[in-house]
């Protein structure tokens, strides 16, 4: 039996049909063949002399010799290294040497090939046979103008199975146990298109994974699955105005053992040094965020009939969009449980979407409600002590926020900091020294500042009051970072508004 159409206790199916990325581009040399594995058996892929790339079985039929083990590239053919037959593009044995003829039956099974977006993708077919495999469907090509260098990360080996990991995308439910996401939502029902899924999700993710303690900020997810090897997730973080691309391409290896690839660009800003700053920490948030998963997919176990609750996203429905891509699939069973009465659940959902955000509204505007203003006879001191006090407090000029900074100044998220933060507010300029939880304040520039904001004083008075989103103001060109984004983000704690 094909070991790629076997199924395993853990798993109803077996490796499912589709596109799948099998090695990046840049991984393929030229006119080397290399041995892979993927899809239950060996593969070899090679680089033919016109740079097309080829993927073949790895076992040449005369005696078994493995072709990605010193065969040969010419041309577009390979190679044995065992006995010299040659096979072309099509797998078909052109030559044996000292022979006038060749063995009709000696073919090598060929899988089509798509390079694109810097991946080299493959289609491949649970079917033994040509005649009885599917077409490969179009795969879009993704514009790369306006969007940073691809960043990648390599998962090697894994104990699951694509359509496992796929399934997150519309379990809703698990954002918050698993990735501490708010109020987390479909906006509007799932797409389905052949072999194209797409579901849109909003959340509010706290921005500590970004360097942003104490703050949330607002996600939308728009994600299309292409297959059960490619998912291309387009993410706006609408408070900053912020958009990232992530594709998550995952290459079953065995039927229950895959890699993943996550490649990861940030829309360009104005300012080529702060976005290549914010493409950094946005990668190393996916990377530490996506893999909270992994240990839950390795160990658990798939039901054919799970006990959803009314709060799951569709899991049925995505379930039978991917039999599409099996010969057999398991029969489909999905219980909702009903705990509650539909006015208990509505009770419940005004209180999750309704009430609790106006309160939040409530708390945010007692927060921001000014404080009484300070006599003429206090003045800021250059050294406050650990009990000091944040301010809320309006500030009408740059010179009236220079001036409070030492209220607003919290010690106890300095602990461990020493850095120089600088303010270049139109004609005024100013820097704090920040080291062991101590400020001082001078004006004037400092020749190495860690880090400068520069912007408008009017406009910075508009962040610092909140009439503008501090985030939103420099991704969006009205002010600029210079130096180290994560110092600037840092700053949101040691001076809050």
């Amino acid at each position: 039996m094909d070991s790629a159409l076997a199924t395993s206790s853990r798993f109803p199916f077996g490796i499912p049909r589709g596109w799948f990325v099998l090695v990046m581009s840049s991984e393929l040399p030229a006119c080397a063949p290399i041995p892979l594995r993927a899809f239950g058996r060996d593969l070899v892929a090679y680089r033919g002399e016109s740079g097309q790339a080829h993927v073949v079985d790895a076992y040449c039929p005369h005696l078994g010799a493995h072709l990605g083990h010193g065969g040969c590239v010419e041309g577009e053919s390979i190679r044995c290294p065992f006995h010299g037959w040659r096979y072309d593009a099509e797998g078909r044995c052109t030559e044996v040497p000292g022979s006038p003829i060749t063995p009709d039956k000696a073919r090598l099974r060929t899988y089509p090939v798509r390079e694109q977006n810097g991946t080299l993708l493959v289609f491949f077919d649970p079917a033994p046979l040509a005649a009885t495999q599917g077409t490969p469907w179009d795969l879009p090509e993704l514009e790369e103008e306006g969007w940073t260098t691809p960043r990648l990360v390599h998962w090697k080996r894994l104990r699951t199975h694509p359509q496992e990991i796929f399934e997150n995308t519309v379990d809703v439910a698990h954002i918050g146990p698993v990735h501490d996401g708010r109020q987390a939502r479909l906006r509007g029902k799932p797409r389905r298109e052949g072999e194209r899924m797409t579901v849109e999700v909003a959340f509010t993710a706290p921005g500590d994974i970004v360097g942003m303690p104490g703050t949330l900020n607002d996600v939308e997810l728009d994600v299309t699955m292409i297959g059960l090897g490619v998912v291309i997730v387009q993410t706006h973080v609408t408070n900053v105005g912020v958009r990232a691309r992530q594709r998550i391409c995952v290459t079953p290896l065995e039927n229950d053992v895959v890699e993943i690839r996550g490649i990861v660009q940030v829309q360009k800003q104005g300012d080529p040094e702060y976005t290549e700053e914010l493409a950094r920490i946005f990668y190393q948030a996916y990377v530490e965020d996506f893999a909270k998963d992994f240990p839950i997919w390795e160990n658990k176990r798939y039901l054919t009939a799970p006990l959803l609750s009314p709060v799951d996203g569709p899991v049925g429905l995505y379930r039978r969009w991917c039999e599409q891509f099996y010969d057999e699939a398991p029969a489909l069973e999905v219980e909702i449980w009903q705990p509650i009465s539909k006015l208990a659940m509505l009770r419940k959902t005004l209180e999750r979407k309704v009430f609790d955000p106006a309160r939040a509204t409530v708390a945010a505007m007692r927060e921001r409600s000014p404080s009484p203003a300070p006599s003429a006879s206090e003045t800021p001191s250059s050294t406050p002590t650990a009990s000091a006090a944040t301010s809320t407090r309006r500030v009408a000029s740059a010179e009236e926020y220079f001036e409070t900074l030492p209220q607003r100044f919290v010690p106890s998220a300095a602990r461990g900091v020493d850095a120089v933060f600088q303010w270049e507010l139109g004609e005024g300029t100013f820097h704090a020294r920040v080291q062991d939880g101590k400020l001082e304040l001078q004006r004037g520039a400092h020749d190495k500042p860690t880090v400068a904001l520069v912007m408008a004083a009017e406009d910075y008075v508009k962040v610092v009051n909140g009439d503008i989103d501090g985030t939103w103001a420099f991704t969006s060109g009205l002010g600029k970072v210079k130096g180290s984004l994560t110092a600037a983000m840092k700053m949101r704690t040691l001076f809050p508004a």
